[in-house]
């Protein structure tokens, strides 16, 4: 297909090109990024960078779509945004709420690496337990050797949608708390 132009079509088309071309140039080149974006709605993405003193941060989430006969994992890892790297010694505390935004569970875990791992398992007991140390210099519970810690328990035991709330606490070494906590919240779905 060949289009043609006619001298009088050509002055109305000069100034639409530049006009695109300034756009996309201005849409490629904007501070938000995609994931900023999908990071605000349903699991399994990054919200914008937040600060700590000098340092810009991101809380790095990663959640599969959890079925309710199935184990879902949650992994959470707090980013410098300068570097890539995980800030060591990260204290959370992460509640999860269901739909009627009852409190399912509220427990704080450190992730000495910057980054927790949580696996919940769906059990008939009537509360959720913890299977993982204790580490009191952090208050915290800690996994073994780097593999995830387990909850047994009914905490995404229906479906439906659930609120995760992740307080970033502390950073840098076991008990140095930070003087307000980051607060991140997802959605994710269990089906």
């Amino acid at each position: 297909m060949v289009i043609f132009f006619k001298k009088s079509d050509f002055k109305k088309y000069l100034f639409s090109i530049p006009f695109v071309i300034f756009c996309l140039t201005l849409l490629i080149n904007q501070p938000i990024s995609f994931n900023s974006i999908l990071g605000q709605m349903h699991g399994g993405h990054d919200l914008p960078p937040s600060a700590i003193g000098d340092r810009e941060v991101f809380l790095k989430f990663d959640a599969p779509t959890f079925k309710t006969t199935e184990r879902g994992k949650l992994s959470l890892a707090l980013i410098d945004n300068k570097t890539a790297e995980n800030i060591p010694h990260v204290t959370f505390i992460i509640s999860i709420h269901n739909e009627t935004n009852k409190a399912l569970l509220t427990e704080n875990f450190h992730g000495h690496k910057g980054d927790i791992n949580l696996e919940f398992i769906n059990s008939n007991l009537t509360k959720y337990r913890i299977n993982a140390n204790y580490d009191t210099l952090a208050a915290s519970y800690v996994s073994d050797f780097g593999s995830p810690i387990k909850i047994d328990g009914p905490i995404f035991s229906n479906s439906g949608e659930y609120k995760i709330i992740a307080e970033i606490t502390g950073i840098d070494y076991d008990n140095t708390f930070l003087p307000s906590p980051l607060k991140y919240e997802y959605i994710i779905t269990v089906k």
